[in-house]
């Protein structure tokens, strides 16, 4: 499990470099919204496609194996003896994260970019921070719909990731949704699709399959994947700002006709569908023997947290003293060595000893003092 989440922990911070690149892109041909590419639309249109394959890949995968390595959530909620200090302590856990994590980063990223707006927009999840705010309510509802049954569970999660579009999401002064509202139900599939549906019996089924064999099946897919995207960009004339959008699942279905709203609500069912399978082929592609890279899964939340910051803050640097850099410095630059760089560098042993007092800060002192469960190894 540690090679998929390094693996999906690179797909996650490569998707946010080629972002930039793009915006450079942008901003050389002077593009406006929906509008295509000026010059060279053959090569740009394989790019967006590329970055939007990654957008369907790296997150829903990230947040279906969170979901998986939740699973003692779930055991400790169908517990029938000391199950109250099971969910003590996941509960304790779980709101140290929010207490301490969430508020600390939040507040760093509302210092970077909303530093001139007030009042000040607390409320609404700033860049990669949404994420952290929904784990936690994620986990916490486990709690209380681990009594029903998985596929009911899956059920609910679904219907509300589908019709939560309906809804109208409030927002802030900076634009950022109260809450990352929809987000928060669209990708909440993924996460109880891992908690519910995948069994360790189905990664031992997949790992012993010969590997050669996997890496096969799942190139073809991935391909097949992508070529879809680019012929739908390239030969349909799909508004690529609209795709991402509808990737991202910020927003509500487009309300200006009935017509609108249900297009909306079939492309996110198109979405959860094309997800599912760009997403098996990239479990496909994921090896099972321990390598050199293995034991950077368990760390990636550092680099979740901090590789924003590099990344466009490079890009801002950048900007600002080489502002006629041309796209064949940004291409390799943002396409390929940034992501490969800050994705492993915030993934290494001393980085993470040096960052765990700002990522993981201690909040013992809020709880009394009590005698440790003697569950406590079940996390």
């Amino acid at each position: 499990m540690d090679n998929v989440k390094y693996l999906a922990m690179l797909v996650v911070v490569w998707n946010h470099s080629l972002q930039d690149f793009l915006k450079a892109l942008d901003k050389h041909e002077n593009r406006g919204w929906c509008e295509m590419d000026a010059t060279n639309r053959f090569s740009n249109v394989h790019a967006r496609a590329f970055y939007l394959l990654l957008n369907v890949i790296g997150m829903p995968v990230f947040t279906c194996v969170s979901g998986y390595l939740s699973r003692s959530w779930l055991n400790a909620a169908r517990e029938d003896e000391a199950s109250a200090a099971n969910l003590l302590v996941r509960v304790r856990s779980s709101t140290a994260m929010l207490l301490g994590t969430y508020t600390m980063w939040q507040t760093l990223y509302l210092v970077i970019n909303y530093y001139d707006v007030t009042p000040v927009q607390w409320w609404g999840p700033i860049g990669v921070m949404w994420y952290l705010f929904a784990l936690t309510l994620w986990r916490m509802s486990v709690l209380v719909l681990g009594a029903l049954k998985n596929r009911v569970i899956l059920g609910l999660s679904l219907f509300m990731g589908l019709f939560v579009g309906f809804t109208e999401t409030p927002s802030g002064k900076n634009g950022a949704a109260i809450f990352d509202w929809q987000r928060l139900f669209v990708y909440a599939v993924y996460f109880f699709f891992g908690l519910c549906v995948i069994r360790p019996d189905h990664l031992k089924r997949l790992h012993r399959t010969e590997y050669g064999k996997r890496v096969v099946i799942g190139l073809i897919i991935m391909v097949s994947s992508y070529a879809g995207i680019y012929l739908t960009l390239n030969y349909f004339d799909k508004c690529f700002d609209t795709a991402e959008r509808a990737i991202w699942s910020t927003s509500p279905y487009d309300s200006t006709s009935v017509m609108s709203m249900f297009k909306g609500f079939g492309e996110r069912v198109f979405l959860y569908f094309f997800t599912g399978v760009a997403s098996f082929a990239f479990l496909a592609l994921v090896p099972s023997d321990t390598m050199c890279f293995t034991v950077m899964g368990s760390r990636t939340l550092y680099c979740y947290l901090v590789h924003l910051l590099l990344i466009h803050g490079f890009y801002r640097f950048i900007n600002e003293v080489w502002a006629a850099a041309p796209l064949s410095f940004y291409l390799p630059v943002f396409g390929l060595f940034l992501p490969l760089i800050v994705g492993n560098v915030l993934m290494l042993g001393p980085v993470v000893r040096i960052l765990r007092p700002v990522i993981e800060p201690s909040f013992d002192f809020l709880w009394r003092s009590h005698k440790p469960a003697t569950s406590m190894n079940a996390l």
